[in-house]
C-alpha cells in the first residue's frame, strides 16, 4: 500500500529529497503526488513533512519527526551478519559499509545523518541481522 499526500501540501519538496525510491513528484509550491506503484511505505516522507500532510494507506496522518537524529536507523547484529553486502548495495544514500576484511566483514552504519530510515537494508537481509528502529531502542534490539 502506498502513502498519500493530502491537499494541504505546500510544495516544499522536503519529501522529494528524502524519498529513497524517487516516487514523489511535483513542482515547488504545488501539491505533490506519490506514485503508488513505487512507494515502499517507508515513512521517510512523513518524517520530513513540515505540515504533516502525508497519510498512510488507512488514512492516518503520519507525524513529522523534526530532528533527523531521531529518525529510525539500522542496527546490525554482528553475530548474525555474514558480510554479504546486500544492505550496503541497496542503500540509496550510502549510509552503510562493510567493516573488517573481505572474509569477515560486517555491515555498519557509517553515515547516520544521511539515513532516512527507509528499511530497505532490513528488507534485503536474509539473516535478519539488521533492523531499523528509533534511536532510543537501538541498544536493546539484539540484547540477549
Amino acid at each position: 500500500m502506498a502513502h498519500f499526500i493530502t491537499d494541504t501540501c505546500i510544495g516544499c519538496t522536503a519529501c522529494v529529497k528524502v524519498c529513497p525510491v524517487q516516487c514523489i513528484s511535483g513542482e515547488r509550491k504545488q501539491l505533490h503526488v506519490i506514485d503508488p506503484e513505487r512507494c515502499i511505505d517507508c515513512h521517510a516522507c512523513s518524517y520530513a513533512c513540515p505540515v504533516e500532510c502525508i497519510e498512510d494507506e488507512y488514512g492516518n496522518r503520519l507525524s513529522r519527526i523534526p530532528k533527523r537524529g531521531n529518525w529510525p536507523k539500522p542496527v546490525v547484529d554482528p553475530d548474525h551478519c555474514t558480510g554479504c553486502s546486500f544492505c550496503v548495495d541497496i542503500c540509496p544514500f550510502d549510509c552503510l559499509k562493510l567493516t573488517g576484511d573481505e572474509f569477515h566483514g560486517i555491515a555498519e552504519l557509517v553515515d547516520p545523518k544521511a539515513c532516512v530510515g527507509c528499511k530497505l537494508c532490513q528488507q534485503v537481509c536474509a539473516k535478519n541481522a539488521i533492523v531499523v528502529v528509533p534511536p532510543d531502542q537501538a541498544a536493546t534490539v539484539f540484547a540477549a
